[in-house]
């Protein structure tokens, strides 16, 4: 089910009232405070690979436990990706091993994209569910007033007693 694009209500353009917009504010720290733990990587990886794991985590502050999984096979697939690579500089450009090489580093290429796209899912889904709560909270709201507004008033039994005095006043009908 497409729902669009979701963004941060600090990145919006679009007009939306003073209470959505406190609601979405407030729903997006909720969802972002959800999780406050780093990722992990997932297996024992070699310094090179720790220290392109840990710059990515360095690059986006909302990484969480959540993404270890992708962060590390990303980081695995980048690594082995760039061995690939630099070993092919060393060939000879019409080596028979680069047809191969090129072909394993495609299959690194499509790795790379597809753990790329899991990690931004996270961050989409938070937004949107923030938005979610934040519109559950919005209909909540009208709800609530919309019952305030149905509910009857409260009489004062002196100013109706007045009221009562007057229509009769009025009507010349004394009992």
């Amino acid at each position: 089910m497409a729902r669009g694009s979701i963004t941060s209500i600090s990145n919006s353009k679009s007009k939306v009232s003073k209470f959505e917009r406190q609601a979405r504010t407030e729903m997006e720290a909720k969802v972002a405070n959800m999780a406050p733990s780093k990722p992990k990587p997932m297996f024992s990886l070699s310094k090179e690979q720790r220290k392109i794991f840990n710059r990515y985590v360095k690059l986006n502050d909302t990484f969480n436990e959540a993404d270890s999984t992708s962060l590390t096979l990303l980081t695995y697939s980048m690594y082995r990706y760039t061995l690939i690579h630099e070993y092919m500089n060393t060939l000879d450009v019409l080596d028979e091993r680069n047809v191969q090489l090129e072909r394993r580093a495609l299959a690194f290429d499509k790795a790379i994209n597809t753990h790329m796209s899991a990690l931004s899912i996270p961050l989409t889904q938070r937004l949107r569910m923030s938005n979610d709560m934040a519109k559950a909270m919005i209909e909540e709201k009208k709800l609530e007033q919309m019952e305030k507004d149905n509910q009857p008033k409260e009489v004062n039994p002196i100013l109706q007693l007045l009221a009562d005095m007057k229509k009769e006043d009025e009507t010349g009908d004394w009992g």
